[in-house]
């Protein structure tokens, strides 16, 4: 396997903590010495319960936390996310609530030109948002809806279609699908294994929900309290857990049918 597109070495992040009068303010450990590796064109699964620090680790990649140390890598130079200006294009980062991450105010055709013309200035946005709306399977109609007029699923694609504007190598989707019902989970998923398959795009997927890591994921780490407690490739990690925690995980997914 070529060499990886990101890592992560020994990596913990900090909270702010308790604020004290007259004293330096107490930093909370959320993350603890964490090694991680992403290959172009993989989808990595990050899986833990809420409190585990999933998002957080995701959200330190993009440098929405401060306090942080360890080393960011990426394409084998180190980076630091609190200064990432330049990385901004190839690292994106969508949310689970895909309503608050949209402008209510704006249009959705709008807000992906938007982000066209500040970083691909040199392209037609017109036909460039054309083509992200059918990448993403977005109807033209979308263009003129405001957020509050589409359906869960259709808000979610929207923002996938603004992240893919900016051209990125990286996408770190967090918790994208669990606000979803299962059917459109499914066309979410299918969606972004196409991403991954017809663009080479490289996907960080963070999830409480293992059924949806069993078929979309080609490696899976699971989290508890900060800390990775195994990994492997899906398979390996299903079929025989080393962790505690990784068997009373497996063992909570309803049976099925």
């Amino acid at each position: 396997m070529d060499n990886p597109i990101l890592e992560l070495e020994n990596v913990s992040v900090y909270y702010p903590g308790q604020r004290l009068l007259f004293k330096k303010n107490q930093l909370t450990q959320a993350l603890h010495s964490i090694n991680l590796t992403l290959h172009r064109g993989e989808i990595l699964a990050i899986v833990g319960e809420s409190g585990s620090g999933k998002s957080t680790l995701g959200k330190s990649i993009v440098g929405l936390i401060e306090n942080f140390n360890g080393n960011y890598i990426y394409n084998q130079h180190v980076y630091n996310p609190n200064a990432m200006n330049s990385l901004r294009k190839e690292i994106q980062i969508i949310f689970q609530d895909a309503l608050s991450s949209l402008n209510p105010r704006m249009r959705i055709g709008f807000a992906i030109k938007e982000v066209i013309k500040l970083h691909h200035p040199e392209v037609d946005s017109e036909i460039q948002l054309l083509d992200l709306l059918n990448k993403v399977d977005l109807s033209e109609e979308a263009i003129e809806k405001y957020p509050h007029e589409l359906s869960g699923g259709q808000r979610q694609r929207a923002c996938i279609a603004r992240a893919l504007a900016v051209k990125p190598n990286i996408l770190i989707c967090d918790e994208i699908v669990s606000a979803l019902d299962v059917s459109v989970q499914a066309k979410i998923l299918n969606l972004l294994m196409k991403l991954v398959h017809e663009d080479g795009l490289s996907i960080l997927f963070t999830t409480h929900d293992l059924h949806v890591v069993e078929s979309f994921a080609h490696r899976v780490m699971v989290m508890k309290s900060g800390k990775i407690v195994e990994k492997g490739s899906v398979q390996d990690v299903f079929q025989k857990p080393a962790n505690e925690y990784t068997q009373t995980l497996l063992q909570s997914i309803p049976e099925k049918v």
